[in-house]
């Protein structure tokens, strides 16, 4: 007869608890490359204190935080004028917006360049949104060219502002599967591209009004052994530059005039890795769009503050611009805490490492679901917009409600089925006639801000 060994099994579950409870009580540590982290079995039943400081960021659907918000949004729009959607100031000396306004109005008679930096999610990729902004803040203040520009694209075919065409590269992002045999550091806007054998990129201008030619390329990257670049203009013209070798991020630029073509490859690109190209000329406004498709915006945090700082000692960049949201939204989830403590420590962290900038947080966009064989406005739509508002009041940037500049509730599904349609039919994205008449809006609020300022001086 099978003796029963039932006691052996219930006694080796005691020995596994009590030898992680022994662990839990020792600190982290490590030997060499070997890495041993705390343990907490308890983790999921222990009770913690809420968080109070996020606990209306929890509740944004109760009525008394919608009016919380909304009176915050009321106070900081005091005195707009009508057909503006004004920028909210939730700085503590109501200079969120200074640094921008001040560089744009000393931009002619110092003929520099004032850069910003436009980090989103699909909503702008393709230069929907950034390609009419950038034109028509050109047009006002001069610059030509179109900014950053990355290795590879998913939408190099869609975007109209430039033609690009690459072969033969590995690129890894912020949302990117992690290979565990892979460590790539990812660049300042959340892309790392790596070079493979007979890899190749070239771009060309579209004949746009403001990038009809190229004059200055701008190559970004970080290279550990001894590659080179070499460089075709205009396909006739062949020469190589070896790439600076540091631990730090470098940029390469040539400068030249009228030309209509550039094909990059790279050689002995072993160690090399590549962040962005950029296309510009002389003193003007220019707006790098720094988008990636199903972004959240959260990952920014991860990346290192020291390539922040190198990136932007090429950049200067003075206005920082996130728009992020849709990505997150749910039809049936309303809490949205968690995801704005996570930008809070986003937005704090850009502030760090862009110190002379000023930082926008623009508002989730309208959104529609179909709802009974009727597309309307999701319900978490106006809670994020809210919860977002909050974020930066609590960081003290500036706010541009982007759902209210759109028409608030059911507005995508007007741009959507108008004629003609300003949206796509996922009810989620616009088309680039869309793309103008919001950043028309845009635009019109940030040069409303430097009028004001001028006024002031």
């Amino acid at each position: 007869m099978t003796r029963n060994k039932l006691h052996y099994v219930f006694g080796l579950c005691l020995l596994v608890i009590g030898f992680l409870l022994i662990l839990s009580r020792v600190k982290p540590f490590a030997i060499g490359a070997w890495k041993v982290k705390n343990v907490d079995p308890l983790a999921d039943i222990r009770v913690t204190e809420p968080d109070t400081a996020f606990a209306e960021l929890d509740s944004l659907q109760r009525d008394s935080t919608f009016q919380k918000v909304d009176s915050l949004a009321k106070v900081a729009r005091k005195g707009c004028p009508v057909g503006i959607t004004c920028i909210e100031d939730y700085s503590p000396d109501s200079t969120g917006i200074r640094n921008f306004v001040r560089a744009l109005s000393h931009i002619k008679e110092k003929h520099n360049a004032v850069r910003i930096a436009f980090y989103g999610d699909s909503f702008i990729e393709g230069d929907v949104f950034c390609g009419s902004l950038r034109d028509t803040l050109q047009s006002v203040f001069g610059g030509e060219g179109v900014g950053y520009v990355p290795l590879t694209s998913e939408v190099a075919g869609f975007r109209t502002t430039i033609k690009h065409q690459f072969e033969n590269w590995k690129t890894y992002s912020l949302i990117s599967k992690k290979d565990s045999t892979v460590t790539v550091e990812l660049g300042p806007v959340g892309f790392s591209f790596v070079p493979q054998e007979e890899n190749w990129v070239e771009y060309k201008p579209t004949h746009h009004r403001f990038l009809k030619t190229f004059n200055t390329v701008k190559l970004y990257y970080k290279n550990q052994g001894h590659a080179s670049v070499e460089y075709t203009l205009n396909d006739t013209i062949t020469s190589t530059e070896e790439l600076k070798t540091s631990d730090k991020l470098q940029e390469w630029t040539h400068k030249g005039k009228n030309i209509e073509a550039v094909r990059l490859a790279f050689l002995q690109p072993d160690s090399l890795n590549l962040f962005g190209a950029s296309f510009e000329a002389r003193e003007g406004v220019y707006v790098d769009n720094f988008s990636m498709r199903g972004n959240s915006g959260i990952g920014l945090y991860k990346i290192d503050d020291a390539m922040y700082t190198d990136f932007n000692r090429y950049r200067d960049y003075k206005l920082i611009i996130l728009q992020y949201g849709l990505n997150v939204v749910l039809e049936d989830s309303m809490n949205y805490g968690r995801y704005a403590h996570g930008m809070i420590k986003v937005v704090n962290k850009l502030k760090s490492v862009y110190p002379k900038a000023s930082i926008l947080l623009m508002s989730v966009s309208d959104r529609s679901s179909n709802t009974s064989g009727e597309y309307k406005t999701m319900k978490a739509i106006p809670i994020m917009r809210n919860a977002q508002r909050l974020v930066a009041e609590r960081t003290g940037i500036v706010f541009w409600d982007l759902y209210e500049a759109m028409g608030g509730e059911n507005s995508m599904v007007k741009m959507t089925e108008g004629k003609p349609a300003l949206a796509a039919k996922d009810y989620t994205h616009l088309n680039f006639k869309g793309g103008r008449r919001l950043s028309g809006r845009m635009a019109k609020s940030l040069l409303y801000e430097l009028e004001k300022y001028n006024k002031k001086k």
